[in-house]
């Protein structure tokens, strides 16, 4: 049997001259009022979270605030009290039953959907900013606009539907929470037209981000007749020319009509077809419910009228709120309908007013269009509209742009770039510098002090910590290849060549009387092959050899940075190494070496580095058994231990400007990594030796408290 569904009730808000509430006036959505006084939701103190004040750019990562985000939809009841009710609908056939595939059942959290709880958790809250209402009425005494500036029109009503609007956008109680709750506000009635062009020149005057207009002209639609019938009169074109002087600086937000019964939408959704100056402040919203899985919608049932005529300046939300009612100072009520989807818009423009307080509202438009989702199950591209040069988002007749996604908004739209000081310009989705892991996490730790200031391709500003910049080349194993083939023989003293340059071959040669060994490295420098070369000599001194080398070439171990892209570096270094006889079957190795390399690129800056490396072994045979034999080594990775660098880095100033700043990078790390390894191998039969290792290494890649621990196996026959 089909679970009972309750009926959603909806009402009708007419008003003189022609003007209905509720998204045109085809339906309304006030439902369920109820008085809640009872103070028990969420806290409704201000700022929301304890984030540091956001000044002049934002955050590039929803990283650092997916938990707080994540904890106010799942925990706060401000936010948990917005999911819709179980059993509600929006009965479209009017019989006063649920149908499926014509009813649409109401869901969803319309905070969570348009991902309004990370603008929150990050701290925005829409202070500083003002959203102007056009409405039947409001209770400026309830208590989710406590606290804000409010100014009010001449012959303002007391009514649910505007204060319902209101709190949407702005409301902040302890018991709902609205999309921007610190934003002041201007209300005005749409009982006439000299009061709604009272509204927008006040809207004007205050320098209003958005002018919010949940309501329509009853029985009209987007056409010329209409269009002169309405707007070609005297009071009509005074209200027109007060709409087109506010839009010069702020957002109209017009709710499309509720009824989906129609082939053209309402006139003021669509004005821009017959004022085209207004579509660069234009946004026309609808109502739907989206099917979310994480943060993307995946699929939506509409509710209200499709954008139809205005789908270029459109965008869809979720318009399921409950939200505060005239009742009393502390009711509230739940409800659906273009007229709540359209505050969720304006509100979220508040939002990004105080997040990117350097753009126009104009280019916040922008930004709203060009972050909504419109990937979903469901969604026809029926043409796009190029926001920026070079820059085009698709839209449907159906959802306009998609669904309004605040989260995105926030982030970096295009290509995110930031300019140096030699006019180098850095590609934020590109490392700055790949670090060289003789570097540890040294120049991660210089860039992490550094916000550096970049540009989306929509003209936004974002502080972008240098440090998450660095990319870090993974460790080489602490067994290598190498160590497995030959774990089970009796390993040959390490040098330090190999700790510069990494995978050796020899080839002896002869010159003259003397023996002269010729060793060939091999590696990756910048993505490709590298090779590099050495020359060194054996000096047989009794129960002692000495060998000295001397190499040149690419640096194939990835020692040194890459800086933005640039080319590998390249490396000089002798060695020597000393192996001593203690007994018949005992020795004692050491090996120490120095390098010197060169980093540099395009960015202008270079560094001349001093590298070393030191191993100390013992190897003793016939320890347990005849052709068995220990080994045990202390050794230091190569590491730089003397060399800087600077780089003048683009940092956002307190007003707003973009200055280079000089930032100095030591090279070499705090800490150095620390190697001990034990090998013990012995003959199982004549044919078959095995073999163990154990290395631990601290202060693993040259960074503080890092460890880690191999245990390598090897089983050796002949056949």
């Amino acid at each position: 049997m089909m679970p009972r569904k309750i009926l959603l009730l909806t009402t009708v808000l007419l008003a003189p001259f022609l003007l209905a509430g509720c998204g045109g006036g085809e339906e309304g959505d006030d439902s369920d009022s109820s008085s809640n006084q009872s103070g028990s939701g969420g806290s409704s103190s201000l700022p929301i979270t304890d984030s540091t004040t956001l000044l002049t750019s934002f955050i590039d990562s929803l990283d650092p605030i997916r938990a707080r985000a994540t904890r106010l939809i799942r925990q706060d009841s401000r936010y948990t009290r917005q999911t819709a009710p179980d059993g509600r609908y929006v009965d479209k056939n009017s019989n006063g039953r649920f149908d499926s595939g014509i009813d649409v059942e109401l869901g969803g959290n319309p905070l969570s959907d348009a991902g309004i709880h990370y603008a929150h958790a990050a701290g925005l809250t829409g202070a500083g900013q003002v959203i102007a209402f056009s409405d039947n009425g409001f209770l400026t005494s309830h208590e989710a606009f406590s606290g804000r500036a409010i100014t009010r029109g001449s012959g303002l009503a007391v009514a649910d539907h505007g204060t319902f609007v209101a709190s949407i956008a702005a409301g902040n109680s302890d018991d709902m929470i609205g999309v921007a709750p610190a934003a002041d506000l201007i209300f005005g009635s749409f009982d006439s037209l000299s009061q709604l062009r009272a509204t927008a020149e006040s809207a004007e005057a205050a320098g209003a981000v958005a002018l919010n207009n949940s309501w329509g002209f009853s029985n009209t639609r987007a056409t010329r007749s209409d269009y002169n019938n309405i707007l070609g009169t005297s009071s009509g074109r005074a209200y027109l020319n007060a709409l087109k002087s506010y839009a010069d600086e702020g957002i109209v937000v017009f709710s499309v009509p509720n009824n989906s019964n129609f082939s053209n939408t309402g006139l003021m959704p669509a004005l821009p077809l017959f004022e085209p100056s207004l579509e660069q402040s234009w946004i026309a919203v609808v109502n739907g419910v989206p099917e979310t899985s994480g943060d993307d919608v995946v699929g939506a049932r509409r509710v209200s009228e499709p954008c139809l005529e205005a789908a270029a300046w459109c965008l869809s939300a979720n318009g399921s709120w409950t939200s505060a009612t005239a009742n009393s100072s502390g009711s509230y009520g739940f409800g659906t309908g273009t007229s709540y989807a359209a505050p969720t818009v304006s509100g979220a423009l508040a939002l990004l007013a105080e997040a990117f307080p350097n753009m126009t509202h104009q280019q916040l438009r922008v930004r709203l269009l060009a972050s909504a989702d419109n990937t979903f199950d469901g969604f026809t591209t029926e043409g796009s509209v190029e926001l920026a040069p070079g820059f085009e988002h698709n839209y449907s007749e159906e959802w306009g742009h998609g669904f309004l996604d605040v989260a995105a908004a926030l982030l970096p739209i295009g290509r995110a770039t930031a300019t140096m000081e030699n006019g180098t310009v850095l590609d934020m989705s590109k490392p700055l510098v790949v670090a060289g892991s003789a570097s540890g996490d040294a120049v991660t730790r210089a860039l992490a002090k550094v916000q550096i200031q970049s540009t989306d391709t929509l003209s936004a500003s974002f502080a972008v910590n240098a440090g998450q910049l660095v990319a870090t080349r993974q460790a080489d194993p602490l067994f290598s290849t190498r160590d497995l083939l030959t774990i089970a023989h009796t390993p040959s003293p390490t040098t330090a060549a190999t700790a510069f340059f990494g995978t050796e071959r020899g080839l002896p040669v002869m010159l003259g009387a003397d023996d002269i060994n010729l060793t060939l490295y091999h590696g990756q420098s910048s993505g490709t092959d590298a090779l590099g070369f050495g020359l060194s000599r054996g000096f047989d001194l009794g129960r002692t050899n000495l060998q000295l080398s001397t190499s040149y070439g690419a640096d194939t171990a990835a020692l040194l940075s890459e800086w933005n892209g640039g080319s590998g570096g390249a490396l000089a270094a002798m060695d020597m190494t000393l192996s001593t006889a203690l007994t018949n079957s005992s020795r004692l190795s050491l090996a120490m070496g120095y390098a010197y390399g060169q980093e540099s690129s395009d960015l202008g800056q270079s560094a001349d580095v001093l590298l070393n490396a030191t191993a100390l072994s013992y190897a003793h045979d016939h320890v347990l058994t005849a052709n068995d034999a220990l080994s045990l080594s202390l050794s230091l990775p190569a590491a730089i231990a003397s060399g800087s660098t600077s780089l003048s880095l683009p940092v956002a100033t307190h007003d707003g400007a973009t200055r280079h700043q000089d930032v100095r990078i030591d090279l070499a790390p705090r800490s150095r990594e620390v190697r001990l390894a034990l090998t013990y191998h012995r003959p199982l039969t004549r044919r078959t030796n095995i073999g163990i290792s154990l290395a631990h290494a601290q202060n693993r890649g040259h960074i503080a408290d890092a460890e880690e621990t191999a245990l390598l196996l090897g089983l050796r026959t002949r056949f």
